[in-house]
């Protein structure tokens, strides 16, 4: 940093795709904090402390797995983004040379810096001279997903995104797996695959560093390559579609417009773009291909339907599991819990899980996104239990149910209070009508008015979208939301209380926004998991009449499905 002139640097904990699940050997912010929660932000002073930027998911386990000797861990208080504490941060110490890895900040953020302070961008190379980073190997295995699990075409998609001589370079993974259809379990957590996409009306041309298995699809043009040399990429497709074009009898001519996202696409490519194509012909679409692939059509409601049966199968499976070892004494442990659950995916078909499993066992189950599972924390009876869990199956899309429930035993005064608090603001939530194009703060005030009536809050959104990604755009229900609520767009409702010391319950379900059958010009939420709530947690006092019926009509629909704790068949 002294040679460079530098007072501080800005590391990320995305990698070049911007991801948002990051191996940890790829997520450079581990190194410096040994912080491994998938959120996160770095700026490192010249003096002083690192500075790790984590929100209210993360308060419990940063405290834990950071160096407070070495490391400043700033909580932003729920509503405040991480980028916008960065910028406050970079404004109070009068920070004035900054340091950034220009392939892993993303354009808007690179712009934002820049207003504030001396941006001076450094690539991977550079860096690893510091830092020792490890290298990564992926699976290479391409599959190509028919349209009985997606329902439209590559094709069908490009031309329905773009006119002619218009362009799209999509650098979001879910993006191109979208518009593509294909999958590739390469990376923990993702059912997408490394790769940059330059669309036309006619193609999609893909730059991957390596590739197994054939693509049938005419419209797919695979480019094998290194990521870091776009400017080769982009000189093949231009041979490539003047050829194509002269071959059909087209005119040839270059694309009028290049649309990018600069919330997607990093610092360093963009220079690439500008550089290759010129920058008066790129257009900055801030959400990409976000509101196509988060309007779910009839084919894709359907394979995500079927996962969240098996998913919700699974869960099922491992809470019957637990409660049965419990009862009979056997020794079991978090990490048993842990391994089991995801036994009972595989056993269910899943691929791969969407996140890492949750699995938090007694006063663990406070912390929010626990991530470490122990072999010396073993059950007892009488405990909360928090199970937060997903996978992808053959289409490639994610589920992400949650159940919190009692190991065993009685439950006391206090976890029933708290448990029926949170099912109130599922029922309340997920059975709510409003109109089409209603912020998600309007609807995650509604769910937290039964905590608030407690005296309680949460300090996490309400709930996001899921898609490929298991977080996916297109739907937010926060306090700060001001995404509008659509039809077919799928997101989770999951608000919670967690006690640290005493343990924390999370009640989730992902459901689909459709039109209300009986109120013209409304929508409402339609569950995509049916899993029975634990009744051994629920005090049915504090249920309003209108509230347990809402309970009896999701119970019984379980029932049918052989997933009640109420009503065994």
């Amino acid at each position: 940093m002294i040679s460079n002139k530098l007072d501080s640097f800005y590391i990320s904990s995305s990698d070049i795709f911007l991801n948002e699940y990051v191996p940890l050997p790829d997520c450079h912010r581990y190194y410096v904090t040994n912080f491994t929660g998938s959120t996160a932000e770095v700026i490192v002073p010249l003096s002083g402390k690192v500075i790790l930027f984590i929100d209210g998911r993360y308060y419990e386990q940063a405290d834990i797995e950071a160096d407070a000797n070495q490391v400043e861990v700033y909580k932003c208080p729920y509503g405040m983004g991480l980028q916008t504490a960065m910028k406050e941060i970079i404004l109070e110490r009068g920070l004035k040379n900054l340091g950034v890895e220009g392939d892993r900040i993303d354009l808007s953020l690179f712009k934002d810096f820049s207003n504030l302070t001396n941006v001076k961008s450094f690539n991977n190379a550079e860096l690893s001279r510091v830092i020792d980073f490890k290298t990564l190997s992926f699976d290479k295995t391409i599959r190509e997903l028919s349209l009985d699990l997606v329902g439209e075409s590559t094709i069908s998609k490009c031309q329905r995104l773009l006119n002619p001589g218009e362009a799209f370079f999509i650098t979001a993974l879910d993006s191109i797996a979208w518009i593509t259809n294909l999958r590739r379990f390469e990376m923990p957590y993702q059912s997408t695959f490394r790769a940059k996409a330059l669309a036309t009306r006619e193609n999609v041309y893909l730059l991957m560093e390596n590739i197994e298995g054939e693509v049938q699809c005419p419209e797919i043009e695979i480019s094998v390559g290194k990521f870091s040399e776009l400017e080769k990429f982009f000189d093949l497709i231009s041979v490539y579609e003047t050829t194509w074009k002269k071959c059909l009898g087209a005119k040839t001519q270059s694309f009028d417009k290049i649309f990018y996202s600069d919330r997607s696409i990093n610092a360093a490519d963009f220079q690439k773009l500008k550089k290759h194509f010129g920058e008066d012909k790129l257009v900055n679409r801030t959400e990409g291909l976000i509101p196509f692939h988060a309007s779910k059509n009839p084919t894709e409601l359907k394979s995500m339907e079927s996962s969240f049966n098996r998913g919700d199968q699974a869960i099922f499976e491992t809470i019957t599991w637990v409660k049965e070892q419990v009862k009979n004494g056997a020794h079991l442990t978090e990490l048993d819990f842990f391994n089991k659950t995801n036994e009972f995916y595989k056993k269910n078909g899943a691929l791969e899980q969407s996140f890492k499993t949750i699995s938090a066992v007694g006063s663990n189950s406070s912390i929010i996104h626990f991530s470490n599972p122990s072999a010396d924390v073993v059950f007892k009876k009488d405990e909360l239990v928090l199970l937060d869990s997903g996978g992808y199956f053959e289409s490639g899309y994610a589920t992400d149910t949650t159940r919190a429930f009692l190991s065993g035993g009685t439950a006391s005064s206090r976890q029933k209070e708290i448990y029926t608090v949170v099912l109130k603001s599922v029922l309340n939530t997920q059975n709510a009508v409003f109109p089409e194009g209603s912020w998600g703060s309007l609807i995650d005030g509604l769910a937290r008015q039964p905590v608030f009536k407690y005296g309680l809050n949460y300090n996490h959104g309400t709930g996001h979208g899921v898609g490929i990604n298991v977080h996916e755009g297109g739907y937010r229900l926060s306090t700060t939301s001001a995404v509008p609520l659509k039809e077919n767009t799928v997101g989770s409702i999951e608000p919670g209380i967690y006690i640290p010391g005493f343990g924390g319950v999370r009640l989730e379900n992902v459901a689909v926004i459709e039109k209300d059958p009986s109120i013209n010009g409304m929508l409402h939420f339609r569950s995509l998991v049916y899993i029975g709530y634990d009744h051994d947690l629920i005090d049915e006092s504090m249920l309003s009449a209108e509230e347990a019926a809402w309970l009896e009509t999701y119970e019984r629909e379980c029932q049918t499905r052989g997933r009640s704790f109420k009503y065994r068949n």
